[in-house]
């Protein structure tokens, strides 16, 4: 039998060899993380799906994109869409369409869709305009091989015959000068600005002074340039002497090109004495140019 002074010393004893037994057991820690080692074959497997997931997802993106806009775009988009992009049979279909030269003539001298002023000396000059462009465009294509120029010059020139008396809406006198400043300055002409200032000059040069380098204008221009726009700027007084009653008494002309002369067969509708002289009055650039006389017969029909 122990004493009780014995049994407290063995106690203490038991109690501090199990304090240093635990002392020596390590103790888990709960939040602890479970480290597992990957293999590197896993590791390149794993890198590979994330290329191929980020190299995805801005396709993904570009599609659901397009689809939206699809979605969302309005009729009126669409119909905008289709009319800028026809289709080509139908481009083809109309280009090759048949049109007579009255018929095109028409079509080209119909009325600009600039926003004039209203009067009606205004509306007069108008359709003067587009008879003389009816009478241009005519010239133009029976004279090609003397002029040699091409269908932009063609259109500049049938746009500048609908507009060259629109300057009448200031007074008779300067009014060609007045034509040119207003198809310079109204941004209302449904006119391109490459051609702005072509148009403008030759709107300037159907009557008076011929082109000359001592107008800033003209002479700011390229030489080929220049070179072309007299030779438009002739037939345009040309044309613009056949109807100078404003009365469209001569309805067309046939052109006969010989080695000294051109001969203008006019197709009238009543005797139209002035309509076969200011012609060849106003034919005098026509005539420095081209290095041929002009002449008028008028037969009336």
């Amino acid at each position: 039998m122990l004493t009780p002074q014995e049994q407290e010393g063995r106690n203490t004893a038991e109690g501090t060899e199990e304090t240093k037994q635990a002392a020596k057991t390590p103790v888990a820690k709960k939040d602890s993380p479970v480290v597992k080692k990957v293999s590197p074959d896993a590791k390149k497997a794993a890198s590979a799906a994330k290329s191929s997931a980020a190299q995805k997802e801005p396709a993904e993106k570009d599609r659901i994109r397009t689809a939206s806009s699809q979605k969302t775009a309005s009729p009126k988009m669409q119909r905008k869409k289709a009319e800028d992009n026809p289709p080509v049979n139908a481009v083809m279909e109309e280009s090759l369409a048949p049109e007579t030269l009255e018929q095109r003539g028409k079509k080209e001298a119909a009325p600009s869709p600039a926003r004039l002023p209203e009067s009606a000396v205004l509306e007069d000059s108008l359709r003067h305009g587009r008879h003389v462009a009816i009478l241009v465009a005519s010239l133009f294509d029976q004279l090609a091989e003397l002029h040699s120029l091409d269908e932009i010059w063609r259109k500049r020139l049938v746009l500048a015959a609908r507009l060259h008396d629109i300057g009448f809406a200031e007074g008779r006198k300067g009014h060609h000068k007045a034509s040119m400043r207003c198809i310079e300055e109204d941004r209302s002409l449904n006119i391109s600005d490459a051609d702005r200032p072509l148009i403008a000059l030759l709107a300037r040069y159907h009557r008076k002074a011929w082109p000359s380098r001592r107008h800033p204008r003209f002479a700011a221009l390229p030489r080929r340039e220049r070179k072309a726009l007299r030779r438009a700027a002739a037939l345009l007084r040309v044309a613009d002497g056949l109807d100078y009653t404003h009365k469209a008494r001569v309805k067309g002309c046939i052109a006969e090109i010989r080695t000294r002369k051109v001969v203008l067969r006019l197709d009238c509708v009543e005797d139209c004495p002035e309509e076969r002289k200011r012609p060849v009055r106003k034919g005098d650039l026509f005539s420095h140019v081209f290095r041929r006389k002009l002449e008028c017969a008028c037969q009336a029909g």
